[in-house]
């Protein structure tokens, strides 16, 4: 024997069904509960398997669409019958799988049995055994096939069902049943006429009916994040309207308006329950359109989605190209100074390195143990680290040395090799002159190789601050010196800076959790900015703030020139995209601070302006110094 659940809080209602399904207990057994708990505890001690569940909407004690999630009634056929039903409910329940059919009530005895008997054949399909031992027991002429109990009961109502209409069909059916309706009852009043420009919905305010065009055309529009309505679709004759909005009691998600003179049907809540009750077979294919139309919303609401992931990936790979390409059309600009820049060091090198090759031979021949020997060798170590002297200092030693040396250049000699004042030893016959000569090649090489060092440590700082620049960022964020950072920058502007005055300002901060070649991005096109700003002869400021009493620990970068500053009307566009305050022969292509402002949210801090207008202008950055989750 099949187990059937009937539930209901009503008594009366619960002994008119067991009374209904009567001629059915030869293979069906109803077992019966007044409350949701006690269901609960039928479901969980009955030792039989539980084959159909038929309930209530509404309970004393509690939604019975909760007690269909319990696992024990996954195999079930689970039904629903109301009087006044929650349409969103059943919807979402049945979306959820939760729920297998609705049943409007009242309803005749006859229906009653046939629906059972068709939730049975759906609950036997699952299993040979079941279908052979019931399939005897039903009747063919009732429910041999789909069509015919279409046919001749109205199986239109079945949920389940409806995919062989289409969502024409379907909204026909809603509408002839409403005509059905009208002509019985005339004081209904649904049937409005429209004239073209009419709006039946307004995107974003509360939609309290649903509407069917029976005549006529409606333009749908929807508003974007600009406020700009664009077109979307255009409905005709047998469409429904507002559904979504109509079932969730939100907002109306579009426009809707009239394109011609045009007649709806227009129903608000109230009129639908005394539709449903006084018609029950309009519910079950307006259900079903419901569903249609939530479904293929949601489709499209994933297409866009999708679509979207799609645009967003594209525009984070161009968006990263930008910022590469600003980086080069930076470095562009710079070349010609950091060409200079490698220019100067790597021809002293090489003029060093060709005297030093024709010193290197005399200076071989000098080298023993005698006093002049350890003298020469003491004076080539001292121009390695010695620095030269001021010509004020030089001239005032050598003119005190002329009382001992008439000589003026072997005194200078003397003086630039610190030699000044101190005995030198005459040997092989040379002359005091000779002698100095000789010492001042010593001097001259140890002076070659030093500034040979300088200058391959200044290749190597450009070069190095070069590839930094123009390298990239791990993944993740890293602890990093902003000190560091902006002395990298001013490196690769040393060309440029050279007739300005550069003013260091630092406080001791913290390492702050940063992508720093980002953030040196930021500061390279500020001073760049900034010097193009400047007039020939500026004074650049940088400074940094450790802001710890703030409630998130955070570092301030500043940075000042004293150019003629940027007019209150300008300073508010100077962050926007293409926007330029570039004298004429400077380049801009107005992307530079923009940049600058993505990479300092990206980092999850901010930038402003402040400027003085002929005074001066501060760029100021904030970063936070613990910053584990950057926006990618």
């Amino acid at each position: 024997m099949l187990v059937m659940l009937c539930i209901d809080s009503n008594p009366q209602q619960l002994e008119q069904i067991t009374k209904d399904l009567s001629p059915l207990s030869t293979y069906l057994t109803l077992i019966t509960a007044t409350s949701l708990q006690q269901a609960k505890e039928l479901i969980t001690k009955n030792k039989q398997k539980i084959s159909l569940i038929l309930c209530a909407q509404t309970l004393k004690d509690g939604d019975p669409l909760t007690l269909f999630e319990n696992f024990l009634c996954k195999k079930s056929r689970k039904i629903i019958h109301s009087i006044n039903p929650s349409l969103e409910k059943l919807i979402t329940a049945t979306n959820l799988g939760h729920l297998d059919y609705f049943l409007q009530f009242p309803c005749t005895a006859e229906k009653l049995q046939l629906t059972i008997q068709q939730q049975i054949l759906a609950y036997t399909n699952n299993s040979e055994d079941d279908q052979r031992r019931y399939k005897t027991l039903f009747n063919e002429q009732n429910i041999s096939s789909s069509k015919q109990v279409r046919d001749k009961t109205g199986f239109k109502e079945q949920l389940q069902d409806y995919s062989l209409y289409s969502d024409s069909e379907l909204s026909n059916m809603v509408i002839e049943s409403l005509f059905k309706m009208l002509e019985k009852n005339d004081n209904t009043d649904i049937k409005h006429h429209y004239n073209a420009n009419h709006i039946l919905t307004q995107e974003g305010e509360q939609n309290r009916f649903l509407w069917f065009i029976t005549k006529g055309e409606v333009l749908i529009k929807k508003r974007d994040t600009h406020g700009k309505n664009h077109d979307i679709s255009i409905l005709r004759v047998g469409s429904m309207i507002g559904g979504m909005s109509f079932i969730t009691e939100k907002p109306a998600f579009n426009t809707v308006i009239t394109l011609v003179d045009c007649t709806v049907l227009k129903i608000d809540n109230t009129i639908f329950s005394q539709i449903a009750q006084s018609n029950p077979t309009l519910l079950a294919p307006f259900v079903n359109l419901l569903l249609r139309d939530f479904s293929r919303k949601l489709q499209q609401s994933i297409s866009t989605e999708l679509a979207l992931q799609d645009s967003l990936k594209s525009l984070d790979v161009a968006y990263k190209k930008i910022i590469e390409n600003e980086k080069m059309a930076v470095l562009g600009q710079l070349i010609a100074g950091v060409a200079h820049e490698l220019n100067n060091p790597v021809s002293a090198i090489l003029r060093g390195s060709d005297r030093l090759t024709r010193l290197i031979s005399e200076l071989l021949k000098n080298t023993n143990d005698s006093p002049f020997s350890q003298l020469a060798q003491k004076t080539l170590q001292q121009a390695l680290t010695i620095h030269p002297l001021s010509t004020k200092e030089t001239r005032a030693r050598t003119n005190a040395l002329l009382a001992t040396v008439p000589d003026k250049k072997l005194a200078k000699q003397l003086v630039n090799m610190d030699l000044d004042g101190k005995d030198i030893p005459l040997e092989d016959n040379r002359d005091l002159s000779e002698s100095v000569n000789l010492l001042n090649e010593f001097h001259q090489a140890g002076t070659i190789l030093r500034n040979s060092s300088s200058c391959a440590v200044r290749i190597a700082d450009l070069v190095k601050s070069l590839k930094h620049y123009a390298g990239q960022d791990s993944e993740a964020p890293v602890p990093a010196n902003i000190h560091e950072g902006l002395e990298e920058t001013l490196i690769i502007f040393e060309n440029k800076l050279k007739n300005h005055e550069v003013i260091k300002d630092y406080e001791q901060i913290p390492l702050v959790e940063c992508h720093p070649i980002e953030l040196e991005q930021v500061w390279t096109n500020i001073i760049a900015n900034a010097m193009d700003a400047m007039s020939e002869r500026g004074t650049l400021k940088l400074s940094t703030r450790y802001l710890a009493d703030a409630t998130d620990a955070c570092v301030q970068v500043i940075i000042e020139d004293d150019g003629p500053g940027i007019p209150e009307h300008i300073a508010e566009k100077i962050f926007e995209l293409n926007y330029t305050t570039k004298r004429k022969g400077n380049f801009g292509l107005g992307i530079g601070l923009t940049i600058c402002t993505k990479i300092v949210k990206r980092h999850n801090g901010n930038i402003t302006v402040k400027s003085e207008p002929g005074i001066k202008t501060q760029f100021i950055i904030t970063l936070p110094i613990v910053n584990p989750n950057i926006e990618n």
